[in-house]
């Protein structure tokens, strides 16, 4: 893969430094292409100095430094479902029992691992930097850089983040916001408590089983606390299906009932609308299907 490269056609007139910094080039990434031998910037194809004063209809480019893996990662050959991918950017569908960054004692291989395998057979220059993850036994989207730099624009950028639950009970429609800390007997579990961290999750119910007493429910997430659903819905007396850890059981299915269906964000680069979307995964959708609305 060649070495990512920014491009941008200039309107006013303006000092080089200035328009890097109005576009998120931060002084962090200027020393790094200063210093490093790959990277570049460029004003009509010659390089120049932060001090140049751009005029209208100059083109700028930006040629990022690559990245190198340490010598501690590891790579795993493995299936990814792959739902969007540019130059920039990277969005698979997780399944279930696979963490999204390596563990503390490095038994099992995670999705960062599998996609550093997928870099490293693709030849590409940089190294991927997770933007959101999941739990292990969470499925779903998970929006991967493709660079340190593309990583940080994401701090500017309001990711909408939507998933599918199912849930113990009939819910309502409505906004749930109880602060959320660590419990204070594990390592683990978190709780809702005053002195805890903001968290904040919207609820909507889509399908109600009342033989079974099992909704099954779309959230969106406005915090991204750990367990955030999980503790919420069991908070609200609507344990997630499979998850033991917070009031569920797992008689019909063996993790959190528990699935991140749908990303929506503005592309930090193109500026293009980005919705990418993940079907239920085969345990839930057998669940749902057998969900008479009532």
């Amino acid at each position: 893969m060649n070495k990512l490269k920014l491009k941008y056609l200039i309107e006013n007139e303006q000092l080089l430094r200035e328009f890097l910094l109005k576009n998120n080039i931060s002084r962090k990434t200027l020393t790094r292409i200063k210093f490093d031998n790959d990277g570049s910037i460029k004003v009509n194809g010659k390089e120049e100095n932060v001090r140049y004063i751009l005029k209208k209809n100059d083109v700028v480019e930006i040629t990022l430094p690559s990245e190198e893996f340490s010598e501690h990662v590891r790579f795993f050959e493995d299936k990814l479902d792959i739902i969007y991918e540019d130059e920039y950017l990277l969005i698979v569908n997780k399944p279930a029992d696979l963490p999204s960054i390596p563990s503390r004692n490095n038994e099992d291989s995670s999705l960062l691992e599998i996609v550093n395998g997928y870099f490293k057979k693709n030849h590409y220059s940089t190294i991927p930097h997770i933007v959101t993850r999941l739990d292990k036994n969470t499925t779903g989207l998970v929006l991967i850089a493709k660079h340190r730099h593309i990583h940080a624009l994401f701090s500017k950028e309001e990711i909408d983040k939507f998933y599918l639950a199912l849930v113990v009970g009939k819910v309502e429609d409505g906004i749930i916001e109880a602060n959320i800390k660590r419990a204070s007997d594990s390592i683990i579990t978190r709780c809702v408590a005053d002195d805890g961290d903001y968290a904040k999750t919207q609820v909507w119910s889509e399908k109600y089983n009342f033989k079974n007493n099992i909704s099954l429910v779309k959230l969106k997430l406005f915090t991204g606390r750990t367990h955030q659903i999980r503790v919420h819905m069991s908070f609200s007396n609507n344990p997630l299906l499979g998850d033991e850890l917070y009031g569920g059981n797992k008689q019909i299915i063996d993790r959190q009932a528990l699935h991140c269906y749908n990303l929506k964000f503005k592309h930090p680069i193109t500026r293009k609308n980005i919705d990418a979307v993940a079907q239920l995964p085969e345990d839930m959708n057998n669940i749902v299907e057998n969900l008479v609305e009532t």
